[in-house]
């Protein structure tokens, strides 16, 4: 098949991927939160430091992740990464106690990071030379495909079934995606294309000189990561929204399909966004999506208990703004790194993100278990979010003039 033609089979390859690790393992994991409460016997502060063990697993996978493409190359290294996720849901199925639940995140962690953004971004790279950011959004859609598909049918299951029934199934999931991945995926489009990467590699290799990653003064890089820190705290955004609207009076299937509109419109969001950056722009598109995100994050904060007009319109412009947390830093390493440091400027700005969620990942369910609700989180969440929004456009903006 023609590499023209089959670089469509990768986008959707890479998309299954992250349906897996960024979708079932992160977005689609939300639909849980308040079960391994309810059912696990976890308290807030509990279920707070199991997604934060979750955060420092991904943490230590992104320093694995570039010498793993580079030791199996791609093809291997997504396919064992998808694995470790069915590995996580068969530990989370016989899970017993917080220790158990801990030891399941970590191998969670691990998988988001050796089979999340850092991998594909590498691969669409590689196989795309025009339209690169529309298939980057399209593969970054699985995470918002978990939620559309997963947060109901999950719902259900669970409530039918029960957390454990579910956890089982989703391990099965992932035996068969991780046997999908290792049929279609394909490392280069060409072996001009390898020589090429393989070219890149020697010459880095052989310099023995220091290489700064990216085009910035040294201030620049500081806003630049300080940007991407606070995004990684507006992370923890997404966990807790199930728990957030339980206390705004909806039910747990009403919830279910709110966290389903949400990935229905980070589906579009993310795709539209891939497109927006190839048309508009970063700086513009960024200015738009990211106003977005903070918009939402205010709305649920601010929502009126049991109005649905209010939690729909939140999880909407949520689901919008989500692509700045995952394909807007792909594109922010784009926009701000040497070509061909592309892929160490998508590690380092990957592995500064985790280390916000990471340092951020305690707070939500302390400040929970301390004033009774969540509403007081999301209020601290969206200043978080303006002043990443602020500082990441900032130095893109200035990118952009030179």
């Amino acid at each position: 098949m023609k590499p023209t033609v089959y670089r469509w089979i990768i986008c959707a390859a890479c998309t299954l991927a992250l349906f897996c690790t960024g979708g079932l393992l992160v977005t689609g994991f939300n639909v849980y939160t308040p079960y391994l409460i309810s059912e696990g016997g976890l308290t807030n502060s509990q279920v707070s430091v199991i997604l934060m063990v979750r955060n420092l697993l991904t943490l230590v996978s992104m320093f694995l992740v570039v010498p793993m493409i580079r030791r199996f190359d791609l093809r291997l290294s997504m396919t064992i990464a998808v694995g470790i996720a069915a590995v996580a849901f068969a530990l989370f199925s016989v899970a017993e106690g917080f220790g158990m639940f801990c030891a399941a995140m970590a191998f969670a962690g691990l998988a988001y990071g050796l089979g999340g953004m850092v991998s594909v971004s590498v691969i669409i790279k590689r196989w795309f030379e025009t339209h690169d950011g529309l298939a980057l959004g399209i593969c970054a859609a699985g995470t918002g495909l978990s939620a559309v598909i997963g947060s109901p049918v999950l719902t259900a299951m669970v409530e039918s079934h029960g957390m454990r029934y579910s956890f089982r199934m989703e391990a099965l999931f992932m035996v068969c995606a991780a046997a999908l991945m290792f049929l279609l995926i394909r490392n280069y489009p060409s072996r001009k294309k390898a020589a090429e990467v393989q070219e890149i590699r020697r010459k880095k290799l052989a310099d023995k000189k220091h290489h700064e990653v990216f085009h910035l003064t040294r201030a620049r890089w500081l806003i630049l990561m300080a940007g991407v820190l606070l995004c990684g705290m507006s992370y923890n955004v997404s966990p807790y929204l199930t728990v957030l609207f339980r206390e705004k009076g909806f039910d747990a299937g009403m919830v279910g399909w709110l966290m389903s509109l949400m990935g229905l419109t980070l589906m579009a969001g993310k795709v539209i966004y891939g497109e927006a950056v190839d048309v508009l722009g970063r700086v513009k598109s960024g200015n738009i999506f990211h106003g977005c995100f903070v918009a939402a994050i205010l709305i649920c904060a601010l929502c009126v208990p049991g109005s649905r007009v209010m939690a729909c319109s939140a999880m909407a412009l949520l689901g919008i703004g989500f692509p700045m947390l995952s394909v807007g830093l792909s594109e922010l390493a784009a926009g701000t790194a040497r070509p061909e440091y592309y892929a160490d400027a998508v590690k380092q700005t990957q592995i500064v993100y985790m280390l916000g969620s990471l340092a951020f990942g305690p707070v939500p369910g302390i400040m929970a278990d301390t004033m009774g609700n969540y509403m007081a989180v999301y209020y601290l969440l969206a200043a978080v979010a303006l002043g990443s929004a602020i500082m990441q456009q900032f130095v893109l903006a200035a990118c952009r003039k030179e």
